[in-house]
């Protein structure tokens, strides 16, 4: 009775405000074991829908208010009120005019081949010098990159990007690999990609041919480059996958490798981010921002010793 007495009294001198306190803390460890315990692609995925401020894609409700526009007039800034004053407004239309003029298409040949002899020199500091511009370029290139992916997903991770491709793999190999088109339509793969695919399968059912599609071992996967093309981000990723090279005809019989021959097959894959149509459960179609895959190569294989 003393000890029930005790406990009791425990309990009443523990504010209500801490046990509250206590039981979320409790529900984020139960949410981070659970997510920990998930593949880790479906854990990022997991996390990026959870975080604050996040906007499922979807069909967008028809705008029914009023279209009215509000107008203000904006007061100029005093660089503007001084270039007015001082007559220099006009600048574009003076610099479309001069080059128009004689003077400045005789300038432009002397540009080009003052260009022209500077590319093709063999002056080891002319050389050192362009290796630095191109670099330059390619860092302010990935920057736009990553400009561009920010405004489009602001929730962007790399690690939960390359997790969410690591998961995906494997569907998107095995449905290739089997010949399902069905399958390989509802992976993120983008229709240029699916038109070649679509090809190559074509080629392997009607020669009757069946590839061997299971993945036995998928790497990490290693970032390559992050760039800008045609107007969309591309992000270069490397992996590679153990797979089994041995294909069979519809007799079953083994064409091309063997049972046992286990070959490491190195990849390049390019994301891109594009908009992607989609249509909801109640028949809305949509375009939402998706992470597609725009172009796959097969860098080499290695046979991999028992």
């Amino acid at each position: 009775q003393a000890g029930a007495r005790a406990r009791a009294g425990a309990g009443a001198r523990v504010p209500p405000q801490a046990s509250g306190l206590f039981g979320k803390v409790v529900e984020a460890f139960k949410e981070e074991y659970r997510l920990a315990m998930m593949d880790p692609g479906d854990a990022a995925a997991e996390r990026r829908k959870q975080a604050p401020g996040y906007v499922a894609p979807g069909p967008v409700d028809e705008y029914t208010g009023t279209t009215a526009v509000a107008t203000t007039r904006r007061k100029k800034s005093v660089f503007e009120t001084f270039a007015e004053k001082a007559g220099v407004t006009s600048v574009f239309a003076k610099l479309s005019a001069l080059r128009s003029s004689g003077a400045f298409k005789k300038g432009s040949d002397v540009f080009e081949d003052i260009r022209e002899r500077w590319e093709t020199s063999d002056s080891p500091l002319v050389h050192k010098i362009q290796d630095m511009q191109e670099g330059l370029f390619t860092e302010t290139e990935q920057a736009e990159a990553y400009r561009v992916i920010r405004t489009r997903q602001p929730d962007f991770n790399i690690n939960g990007f390359l997790a969410e491709v690591r998961r995906d793999v494997p569907a998107v190999l095995g449905a290739y690999l089997k010949g399902d088109s069905e399958a390989l339509e509802k992976t993120n793969v983008s229709k240029e990609m699916l038109e070649r695919m679509g090809g190559q399968m074509r080629v392997w059912q009607s020669e009757q041919q069946f590839v061997d599609p299971r993945i036995l071992h998928l790497s990490e996967l290693e970032l390559v480059e992050v760039r800008m093309m045609e107007g969309e981000p591309l992000v270069v990723l490397q992996f590679s996958c153990q797979q089994i090279n041995c294909v069979r005809n519809k007799e079953g019989e083994i064409v091309d490798g063997a049972e046992d021959d286990i070959q490491a097959v190195h990849y390049l894959w390019a994301m891109q981010l594009s908009p992607k149509d989609f249509v909801a459960t109640d028949g809305r179609e949509y375009s939402a921002q998706t992470w597609q895959l725009r172009e796959m190569v097969l860098r080499g294989m290695m046979a991999v010793a028992a």
